[in-house]
């Protein structure tokens, strides 16, 4: 073995260096082995990201794409993702690279290279492009909506509305005001959204007080942490660490939801909010629909493959969806105390659809 791969397999050797020396060895006559004793490692010790690309890289200019499609199913960088899309999509798995390519424009609408595989990938498939909610500035509220409640600030904003905390000026209590940008346009979304919350009624879902559909706002009850997506953004470890607070209880909240025939089909960080660390909520129930029904559009990037291939509303599109917050959370707190559980838990959410969990209550035993 000579001195250059016995550094790189140091396990005290610099990411930097560990990339310089194996971009070395790839024109060398040891790049074979060199990969081989990766591979090797990376079974029962993970091997640096960065340094797995390269690894995948190589593999494929070596003709084993399905070997670097595997080695790369626990990645999470851009880079990782459209190298894994891009060899999915060779195997004319197109829902699945579309899933990947669109975690990637979530992240970064302008990734090279995202949009336009993803439109050409969207175009062989024959499949509607989900919905992408409208940017910040897209839509304005030019006056508060006729209701009896003291708008405080703005707190959300999505494609159909945007979230105010607001005080009820009557009872003096906070709550969340969601007013619809078009009432009269959307008015079956919003009764739908309010019945079906206060059908699934109970721990893990959040409360609805009042509805004005003329008028277009939902009340309902304040989470005082708000939504998972700000605490992530903001790396908030005294909220989100231990990730089992409220990851546990989000799973049994799901499980309640498909236990009573219905699949959220909008599972991602803004959707989920905290009352406490320990204490999530899911809300805007907009999209969702009972197990068997058509599916609408969902938001890129938390997309199952199945669904983005046509299949009808199923408890999977939401394991997938919890596997991708979890994997979110990941990225925000890699320190977690269980961290490589939780890898393995999004891993297992996010995969191949017979081997994913069937519904919520699948993840809680997965979580254990």
């Amino acid at each position: 073995m000579s001195h250059e791969l016995e550094r790189l397999l140091a396990v005290d050797t610099p990411l930097d260096e560990a990339l310089r020396l194996f971009a070395r060895l790839r024109s060398a006559p040891e790049e074979g082995r060199a990969v081989e004793e990766l591979l090797r490692r990376n079974a029962y010790a993970a091997v640096p990201e960065p340094l797995l690309l390269a690894v995948a890289a190589a593999l494929v200019d070596r003709g084993e794409g399905s070997t670097a499609s595997s080695l790369l199913t626990r990645a999470t960088s851009n880079d990782a993702l459209m190298m894994r899309a891009e060899l999915l999509a060779r195997t004319d798995d197109l829902p699945a690279a579309l899933a990947l390519v669109e975690r990637v424009l979530a992240r970064d609408i302008d990734w090279p290279g995202a949009r336009e595989r993803h439109a050409r990938w969207q175009q062989a498939t024959g499949v509607a492009a989900p919905a992408v909610a409208s940017p910040p500035t897209a839509t304005m509220m030019t006056s508060a909506p006729e209701a009896p409640f003291r708008l405080l600030r703005e707190v959300g904003r999505g494609g159909a509305g945007t979230v105010y905390e607001a005080e009820d000026r009557e009872l003096l209590r906070r709550v969340a005001l969601k007013v619809y940008h078009r009432p009269e346009r959307d008015r079956a979304q919003l009764l739908h959204e309010t019945r079906v919350a206060v059908a699934l009624e109970g721990p893990g879902v959040v409360r609805v007080f009042d509805v004005d559909p003329e008028h277009g706002w939902i009340a309902m009850e304040w989470a005082k942490l708000g939504a998972l997506r700000a605490l992530l953004r903001a790396r908030d470890r005294a909220n989100l660490v231990p990730i089992e607070r409220w990851a546990a209880p989000l799973a049994r909240a799901l499980a309640r939801i498909h236990c009573a025939g219905w699949v959220h089909l909008d599972v991602k960080p803004a959707n989920i909010l905290l009352r406490a660390p320990n204490a999530p909520l899911v809300s805007d129930f907009g999209t969702a629909r009972r197990v068997g029904e058509a599916s609408p559009p969902g938001s890129m990037g938390y997309v199952s493959p199945e669904r983005l291939a046509g299949r009808a509303s199923h408890p999977r599109d939401d394991v997938f969806g919890f596997g991708r917050v979890l994997q979110d959370a990941l990225v925000a707190v890699p320190d977690d105390p269980r961290a490589p559980h939780w890898r393995l838990v999004a891993t297992e959410c996010t995969g191949s659809d017979e081997a994913r969990p069937p519904d919520g209550a699948g993840v809680a035993l997965l979580i254990g």
